[in-house]
């Protein structure tokens, strides 16, 4: 029935707007608004004729968007659709059915009386909301495709599934007694699109995640001067958590053991550690949607009895003089230590990241829970700073802002795309999960994610923000526009950025089919030497033979014929 559904927006759409606009169309909300105008030209016709104004329908558009959905829903066109089709297209779609923006609309569907929704009944439910549903509806949500989207991920968390290298951390009880084969992946679109797979409701410790979700409550209460009076910026190295302190005497960076005690040191510096962590913990909760964090008191308390590391550092900096005199620094590390206990999920740890993603800014509520220059700051160390030792080689390779914790989670930030987290236990030697980074490196090698993906042209990943077949097509259409000006140099790099050299645009027209139409022996050599079909048709039934002779390019129809043209 999904499928279904989903094939009946699509096609509604597609019925509303001329052939030739829906293949130069670009994106799912150019085809909308065609359709859209489409079905409103016969009314616009009718008043023009009675010489009456135009506005009242204008001012009705949101009405007609509204019978326009449900139309497209009514598959059947008998004048009611079923109570779960909105829901599950708007799943289809990544808008879940716990979304706060969808939960009256699936109250009120679930309380109808009916199993079948009229269309009055429809309009009256989702008037309010249709906002987020025709976004949804129209493709016009960060990742249009979503469904083809998770598909991929599955395929990626699937061939990573085997992989069992790395040690649960023993540290503590708390860590060293979970299940070694608990594996999660959540993702949070910065519109609020959701994907969960595997145990993501298993909840695990934030470990040192919730260090950059410290960080940013100091620099909310305090600002980023004051807070950097304290704290280093200086890039992780290794060495960073001993007992030393950058040149100008301060801890390295805020992610970092002893930058990590100094934040504590700041936060709530008035209150109780009670009422501190009470703080923290509704911070958490805002900045996941209103998921609601768990806490262990034992895992807190295990942290104590094994932070001989962390008084020794505290200490170090008290007798560095960089805390104020008379400090309880058992009470900076009660503080640290709970925030660290902190229980989480990949569901509520992809919406954090989501958070940070949209500039402070939660997806799933519109609630401004941070600064952006606050989420700058924390992306930043992320960043540089985020992956342990193993920093450096993971923005390196993976080029995106991350932190990981000794339980095994990865909280990973694409800026303004979304937020993912991933679980799995098994920790290598730097305390980075191994199964996280192995589908890290995989998902970067999909996804043109990485922070200078964009700066180059890369048409071999695949960018999930375009419609489906808009990779493609961007291949296509730039091996047709070098062909047709005869830049070798250019083919040959796409052709080695692996884009297929035989695809067509819209009209069927080749890469060949526009170099021989402009003479470029050159380029159908090339084309010929790489195996490239000779004899594609466009859709008028044209060749490259045909091309090339309507133009009397004499030497390209020769070279052409001799390699097996016909017109």
């Amino acid at each position: 029935m999904l499928a279904r559904t989903t094939l009946r927006i699509d096609a509604d759409l597609k019925k509303r707007t001329q052939q030739r606009a829906l293949e130069e169309a670009t994106t799912q909300q150019e085809i909308f608004n065609k359709a859209l105008e489409d079905y409103l030209q016969p009314k616009d016709a009718k008043k023009e004729a009675e010489g009456k104004t135009l506005e009242p329908e204008r001012v009705n558009a949101r009405a007609d968007i509204i019978e326009l959905i449900f139309s497209s829903l009514d598959i059947e066109s008998r004048g009611f659709i079923n109570k779960g089709d909105l829901i599950d297209a708007l799943s289809f779609r990544g808008i879940l059915d716990d979304d706060i923006r969808i939960k009256d609309v699936v109250q009120a569907l679930n309380s109808h009386k009916d199993k079948d929704v009229p269309l009055p009944v429809f309009r009256k439910i989702v008037s309010p909301y249709i906002t987020i549903i025709e976004k949804a509806l129209t493709g016009s949500l960060t990742i249009p495709d979503f469904t083809n989207f998770c598909s991929f991920i599955t395929n990626l968390y699937n061939r990573t599934l085997q992989n069992k290298d790395g040690e649960v951390s023993d540290y503590i009880p708390e860590l060293k007694n979970v299940n070694p084969s608990n594996y999660a992946i959540s993702i949070c679109t910065v519109d609020g699109q959701r994907f969960n797979l595997g145990d993501c409701k298993i909840p695990y410790l934030a470990q040192s995640t919730a260090k950059a979700i410290n960080y940013c409550l100091s620099l909310e209460e305090h600002g980023e001067e004051e807070v950097h009076k304290k704290i280093g910026r200086d890039p992780l190295t290794r060495g960073s958590d001993q007992l030393k302190l950058n040149s100008a005497g301060l801890p390295h960076n805020p992610l970092t053991a002893a930058g990590a005690i100094m934040v504590a040191s700041l936060i709530g510096q008035e209150l109780t550690v009670p009422e501190r962590f009470e703080l923290a913990q509704k911070k958490w909760k805002s900045l996941a949607g209103g998921i609601v964090s768990g806490f262990s008191q034992a895992a807190s308390d295990s942290s104590k009895r094994v932070a001989d590391k962390d008084l020794a550092l505290a200490y170090f900096m008290r007798l560095n003089k960089l805390f104020p005199k008379n400090s309880n620094l058992e009470e900076y590390l009660d503080f640290l230590f709970n925030t660290m206990s902190i229980e989480t999920t990949t569901e509520a740890q992809a919406v954090i990241a989501a958070t940070l993603a949209n500039g402070g800014v939660c997806p799933t509520n519109g609630e401004a829970v941070l600064k952006q220059q606050t989420t700058k700051n924390c992306l930043s160390f992320m960043y540089s700073c985020g992956m342990e030792d193993n920093s450096s080689e993971f923005a390196f390779s993976i080029g995106l802002p991350a932190k990981s914790g000794v339980s095994g989670s990865i909280m990973i930030v694409v800026p303004n795309v979304m937020g993912i987290a991933i679980y799995s236990p098994r920790v290598d030697g730097d305390g980075n999960s191994v199964k996280g980074l192995d589908l890290c490196n995989k998902l970067i090698q999909r996804f043109n994610f990485h922070m200078y993906d964009q700066k180059i042209q890369n048409l071999v990943k695949i960018d999930p923000r375009l419609l489906k077949n808009e990779n493609k097509m961007q291949g296509v259409m730039a091996v047709c526009a070098a062909a047709s000006q005869g830049d070798l140099y250019e083919v040959q790099r796409l052709e080695a950025n692996g884009v297929a050299l035989d695809e067509g645009d819209y009209d069927a027209r080749t890469g060949m089919h526009l170099a021989a139409a402009e003479g470029h022996e050159e380029v159908v050599r090339y084309f010929i030497e790489k195996k490239v079909d000779v004899n594609p048709k466009d859709r008028w039934g044209g060749t490259p033979l045909n091309d090339a002779m309507r133009a009397n390019h004499a030497k390209v129809v020769e070279l052409l014929e001799k390699n097996g043209a016909k017109l």
